[in-house]
């Protein structure tokens, strides 16, 4: 069938048989090599394709791994913000307490300190020395 078309345009065009073998060869050439040229780029497109799509899986699998530590050491923030918060309290109802048992004291102190005799003498008498070392 070949021979048949290489004679049927040979004798058209009035060329000889080499010469329409040899045109129909480079042809048939450059038409493989067309294609293996599309075929390289197609192929090429479809590997760009999968690295892209595995490059994002990897970026969307390290931001999630990313965001769960920021939230796991925000919450240990936070807790640690509610412990501090709650010793705060703590500590200023017991200096709270500290601080009325200490005023209760002095009244009791001032209190006795008047109830003494000759609170207008100047100097310590025996009474008042007592009363002090009471109030240690």
């Amino acid at each position: 069938m070949f021979a048949a078309l290489v004679t049927a345009i040979a004798t058209r065009a009035g060329l000889g048989r080499g010469t329409v073998t040899i045109g129909l060869a480079a042809l048939a050439v450059a038409l493989l090599l067309a294609l293996a040229t599309l075929g390289a780029w197609r192929a090429t497109s479809v590997l760009r394709a999968v690295i892209d799509g595995a490059a994002e899986t990897a970026r969307a699998e390290r931001d999630a791994h990313w965001r769960a530590e920021i939230a796991t050491a925000n919450a240990a923030v936070e807790r640690a913000r509610a412990e501090q918060a709650l010793a705060a309290v703590q500590a200023d109802t017991v200096l709270r307490a500290t601080e009325a048992r200490f005023q209760t004291d002095l009244n009791e102190l001032e209190k006795a300190n008047a109830a003494l005799a000759g609170g207008d003498r100047n100097g310590l008498g025996r009474d008042r020395v007592r009363l002090l070392n009471g109030a240690r």
